[in-house]
């Protein structure tokens, strides 16, 4: 068979398209691999970048929320653990104490990413995979360490006098509405003036009368407690800046407690503190203070208890000396949880609470709180290198 110039012509065109054919299909293969290079490239970026992003973001939003939710637990628990104490007190039940030696947050971060592909078909997996998905999780592990009270430290604090120091640091940094409520809380005497069950009402009503100028005094900036010069460990009461006005009350602050002193020609007075009872040749001030265990049995004295446990003889009943105002603390009792209730502890099948209203109530806590935690700091001071109960939490 003879081939023609045509023919040629048409071989040789069958040759130069398979040609191009061949140049297509390798320029598409090479550019399909450099296509899945890139996203392969993007997608380990992305699998690098997450976990990276993850450690910038979730550390300091663990931080942020952490934090607070630990404070919030121990305000929480440490409140708890002083109204159950004052409970106890009531019931005469033996009462035990831990205080939160630290909190060691462990977090533990991890990621994940995962490339779903299909081979074969589209038909076979279409709609049922996910390409790609990546997530980062972390875990809190605390571990809390609590210290046990060292029983001797505990009861050389729980029984000893309130130091002139803190009287007069509370008395001075007090907020205006609560020096009222310390005196009567922490001073059982100001020179002959009484405040305790045993006192007459003549003398309770004119130690309320004298507590009751004196916070007047701190209020309007007249009465201030500082150490008293050229001496460690004593202060002075200085009575200076009163208006005309208030002359007759400071007149009756120094006749209530037989001290010295003419405010109508004396711009400033100086009355030396000191702690214990008055001597004769004493012209100053002498204040007798409460332990912290008198203070914590004459708020649990004021618990409002049930009536069935009074007849059960479970706890003896509330009463009241002659004259007596309203106590520092209202305690309440509740057969059920209390809906409004600032801090609240279960003992004995009733639950025990303040009142979430009671704003004078509530500031009174406070401060009796800060003065027992003061307390279970000294007692733990020598125990602080080895706590004995350490929980792991999962």
């Amino acid at each position: 068979m003879r081939i023609g110039p045509k023919s040629n012509i048409q071989a040789r065109l069958f040759r130069s398209i398979l040609g191009i054919q061949m140049i297509v299909d390798d320029f598409v293969a090479v550019l399909a691999r450099v296509l899945r290079l890139r996203t392969i490239i993007v997608l380990v970026g992305l699998c690098t970048w997450l976990p990276l992003a993850g450690c910038q973001i979730l550390g300091p939003a663990a931080l942020g929320a952490g934090r607070g939710a630990y404070n919030d637990v121990i305000a929480r628990t440490s409140s708890e653990q002083t109204l159950g104490l004052i409970v106890r007190l009531r019931y005469s039940d033996p009462i035990g104490m831990l205080a939160v030696s630290g909190v060691t947050a462990g977090l533990r971060f991890s990621a994940q990413s995962k490339l779903e592909a299909g081979f074969g078909s589209s038909a076979s997996y279409a709609g049922a995979l996910v390409p790609f998905s990546a997530g980062v999780a972390y875990e809190d592990s605390p571990l809390i360490s609590y210290t046990p009270v060292d029983a001797q430290a505990f009861l050389s604090e729980w029984l000893a006098p309130v130091k002139l120091e803190t009287l007069a640091l509370v008395m001075q940094g007090a907020p205006r509405q609560d020096a009222f409520m310390v005196l009567l809380a922490l001073v059982e005497r100001m020179n002959g003036l009484h405040s305790g069950a045993s006192a007459t009402v003549e003398q309770r009503t004119a130690f309320h009368r004298a507590a009751t100028l004196l916070a007047q005094f701190r209020d309007l900036g007249i009465a201030l407690w500082v150490p008293e010069s050229g001496a460690t460990g004593r202060y002075e009461l200085i009575l200076s800046r009163y208006s005309p006005g208030r002359i007759a009350d400071v007149e009756e602050f120094l006749r209530l407690l037989d001290l010295h002193g003419n405010p109508a020609h004396e711009s400033t007075i100086r009355i030396p503190v000191t702690l214990g009872v008055r001597g004769g040749n004493f012209n100053g001030l002498a204040v007798q203070t409460r332990s912290v265990a008198e203070i914590m049995h004459n708020v649990a004295v004021s618990i409002e208890v049930p009536g069935e446990h009074v007849k059960e003889g479970l706890v003896e009943a509330r009463s009241d000396p002659p004259g007596a105002l309203r106590p520092i603390l209202r305690i309440l009792s509740s057969r059920n949880a209390p809906k409004q209730a600032n801090v609240a502890v279960q003992h004995r099948g009733w639950w025990y609470y303040v009142d979430d209203k009671d704003l004078a109530g509530k500031r009174a806590f406070v401060q009796l709180q800060m003065l027992f935690l003061t307390l279970l700091s000294e007692a733990t001071r020598g125990m602080q290198g080895t706590p004995l109960l350490t929980i792991p939490v999962k």
